[in-house]
């Protein structure tokens, strides 16, 4: 005798291949009855999975004429998680995650040996050079003092030039906020009080290796957790519509266009266990009495914002990434000195006032190296040059792709806001004034408020307004007057009072 299988337990993977089947076989649409009829399956176990079906394959969702939800696969029903296609996708992107991981730690490594270190040598052989003309000029040799002091007159000049640049990068008080000068002259008079272990000063300046870093790397995503601040928007904004959702208020949480809602809400559904209803009128909804039962009646996520924040290039102040970038041309202008002279030169450099600092170099390198030509080439030449050029590139070509990505938050913000004011007010939508708007909801097309106001307009059968510029969005009227009175009349559930504890 066959083992009786109970109709709440059973393999998810199986039903939803199954359901799956029956749609490809139906083209693509089916009611839950047409899935029952078709594949013999419980009709629980056919609720319970549409969502995970709808969500994995972009299904939507549309009402029949007899009150029914048709669910359609309009693009197919080609998996966004399994597959030869997703598959290679997911693995190209840890791929690239992990390749990018291992490069900004070696590279980083690199920026600061580079940076820093070409930085030191150069000052030390422009200053090791001043002095060799200095002691050649006071050596009173006849045949070479015009001409030494020249040289030494100019690498004088450019001597004085490095050691400005030296204290202020490394000394000098031109990156100290005056918070840290008032705190450095208290403790210098004795007027400091309190412990010597307590805070630093405020305004005091971030560690230099981190500072480099985030003006060629940025600084960490700020809307990495912003998933779940959504979600947490999202359950509040259920809990005060008492569970009953339209896809509209959807999109004023997620700042999704409507064709794009009606394939993310999917997922919610199936993550917070909702369902989608049809009411008399036509209306689609969506159900989620599992939120509702709650053992406080409180307005958690409420405050949540739901706009996400616009990505900055850097958190260092401008002056410090200003201060970089010359230090970064001051070691390109030296690396491409020491390349010039030695293609165009080579060991045969002039000993003019410009050339000295190369002749004076080579002089050391050729106690070191059989070839100190290629030697200066190659270390002090090439390699500074291609680091200098990668040092600005790596910040200029991300500066282009965080603009694009600030743009695509700015628009979606700006979604969200035309949302929330079309269900505020559905009879007289207009496009924002941007000068009201808050940064994070303002793309640079001034077009766009004007752009999305009309998609939603056209879904929603809008009617234009007699200035022209405002809209009626007739059917948002309507589902929402259907909606409110469902809402009216649900009764949200709390778990209530505690009548039994263990503990007690």
């Amino acid at each position: 005798m066959a083992k009786e299988t109970k109709v709440y337990e059973y393999r998810r993977d199986p039903v939803r291949d199954t359901l799956v089947s029956a749609f490809r076989k139906r083209r693509g649409q089916a009611t839950v009855a047409d899935l029952v009829a078709f594949t013999g399956l419980p009709k629980h176990q056919v609720e319970s999975e549409l969502p995970a079906v709808a969500d994995e394959y972009g299904g939507r969702l549309a009402v029949t004429s007899s009150g029914e939800i048709l669910y359609s696969f309009p693009r197919g029903l080609a998996s966004r998680y399994r597959g030869f296609g997703p598959g290679l996708k997911r693995f190209w992107k840890a791929a690239r995650k992990g390749l990018a991981t291992a490069a900004t730690i070696l590279f980083k490594g690199w920026i600061m040996v580079m940076l820093v270190g070409y930085f030191v040598l150069f000052v030390a052989l422009a200053l090791l050079a001043v002095v060799a003309s200095m002691a050649v000029s006071m050596s009173g040799n006849d045949r070479n003092r015009g001409r030494s002091r020249g040289g030494a007159g100019g690498l004088m000049l450019v001597g004085r030039l490095v050691e400005t640049i030296v204290r202020i990068w490394f000394y000098s008080e031109a990156f100290k906020s005056p918070d840290r000068r008032a705190y450095e002259r208290d403790l210098r008079d004795g007027r400091r009080s309190g412990l010597l272990g307590e805070a630093r000063p405020r305004g005091e300046r971030r560690p230099l290796s981190k500072a480099v870093f985030s003006f060629v790397f940025g600084e960490p995503d700020p809307n990495a957790g912003h998933g779940l601040v959504e979600r947490r928007a999202f359950v509040a904004m259920a809990r005060a519509n008492k569970g009953i959702v339209l896809l509209e208020d959807f999109m004023a949480v997620t700042g999704l266009s409507p064709e794009e809602a009606e394939r993310a809400v999917n997922r919610y559904l199936y993550e917070f266990e909702g369902t989608p209803e049809v009411s008399e009128d036509g209306t689609v909804y969506y159900r989620f009495d599992a939120l509702l039962q709650r053992a406080r009646v409180d307005d958690e996520g409420a405050a949540d914002s739901p706009l996400a924040r616009v990505r900055p290039f850097s958190a260092n102040p401008p002056k410090s990434n200003r201060w970089y970038a010359v230090i970064n041309g001051f070691n390109l202008l030296f690396g491409s000195y020491f390349l010039y002279h030695a293609l165009a030169y080579g060991s045969t450099v002039p000993k003019t006032m410009f050339s000295y600092l190369y002749y004076f170099v080579g002089t050391l390198a050729g106690q070191v190296a059989a070839n100190p030509v290629a030697l200066v080439a190659a270390v002090l030449g090439a390699v500074p040059v291609a680091f200098s050029a990668l040092f600005w590139l790596v910040p200029a070509l991300r500066s282009l792709r965080l603009k694009r990505e600030n743009e695509r938050i700015k628009e979606a913000n700006l979604r969200r806001v035309i949302a929330a004011k079309a269900m505020a007010r559905p009879g007289a939508v207009v496009a924002p004034d941007p000068s009201g708007l808050p940064e994070a909801a303002r793309p640079a097309d001034r077009k766009a408020a004007d752009r999305i106001v009309n998609e939603l307009a056209a879904y929603e059968d809008g009617e234009p307004g007699p200035d022209g510029r405002t809209w009626r969005l007739k059917e948002l009227e309507r589902k929402l007057a259907d909606i409110e009175r469902l809402r009216a009349g649900a009764r949200p559930g709390e778990l209530g009072g505690t009548v039994f504890d263990t503990e007690s």
